[in-house]
């Protein structure tokens, strides 16, 4: 059975207030388009109106100001993977031709490409705290237009039983559904083998964790932010909130 291609396009950012979907891309997103994206960058899910004309189709109304609180200028190139439904993650390598890995959002422009954050139908309502960002607390369950998030604290039992748990509405919506490895890659972009034990009432994430929370230093009230990358490879990316200072980490200094 032939693998799903990965969908993904490279452009190089020019100036204006709306960006070009290559042509040739856009046959693969042309029956999901329903006026708007989410592009998930720095952690944040932006809002962004997608506008199709005689030239093409665009990220119009959000584009500019997104681009505005990351601070880039024309001439980085931007690489985007297609998550599904409109739903895009992004990459962005500077004029050096490194990968830029730490933002700092200006508030003032990224409160006009940001709101409320939708709920699908199928996933229990709840009020996100703060609408600039797009996480999901560990007693709040939401399915966010397709990409798959949820946020865990470290008790002592998730340190001293080197386990922890994961929301059965996240096996659902993943298809883990049984027991068998999966990765999972921390802030600095390591990945990590982890056996994921399945049980219709308490599935969790056992060997392997300990090693994850030993090398990233986990203390008791610290909270992992998990996001869904991959059905097919098992892949979630981590996130670190330190009870220290309450800053989540994104950095990659670590990485080579």
């Amino acid at each position: 059975m032939s693998e799903t291609p990965r969908l993904e396009f490279v452009k190089v950012l020019l100036s204006g207030s709306r960006f070009c979907i290559p042509p040739a891309f856009v046959r693969h997103v042309i029956d999901d388009n329903h006026g708007k994206a989410i592009i998930l960058s720095a952690g944040i899910f932006w809002h962004i109106k997608v506008q199709e004309t005689e030239e093409g189709l665009f990220f119009t109304d959000g584009w500019e100001q997104m681009i505005k609180a990351h601070g880039l200028s024309e001439g980085c190139v931007l690489f985007f993977h297609y998550v599904g439904n409109m739903v895009f993650t992004l990459k962005v390598f500077g004029h050096s031709g490194c990968r830029i890995n730490n933002f700092r959002i200006n508030s003032e422009d990224s409160n006009s490409s940001l709101g409320q954050i939708p709920l699908a139908n199928n996933c229990d309502e709840t009020n996100v705290s703060s609408p600039s960002v797009g996480i999901i607390s560990e007693d709040e369950t939401s399915c966010i237009e397709n990409i798959i998030q949820y946020e865990k604290k470290i008790h002592k039992t998730s340190l001293v039983h080197c386990r922890i748990s994961v929301p059965l509405w996240v096996c659902a919506s993943t298809g883990l559904k049984s027991s068998h490895d999966v990765t999972i890659r921390g802030p600095d972009r390591r990945l990590w083998t982890v056996f994921f034990s399945y049980s219709p009432q308490t599935p969790r994430l056992g060997k392997g964790w300990s090693e994850f929370c030993e090398h990233y230093k986990l203390e008791i009230g610290d909270s992992c932010i998990f996001t869904h990358v991959s059905k097919r490879d098992n892949l979630f990316d981590v996130k670190i909130k330190r009870v220290s200072h309450g800053r989540v980490s994104t950095s990659y200094e670590d990485e080579v």
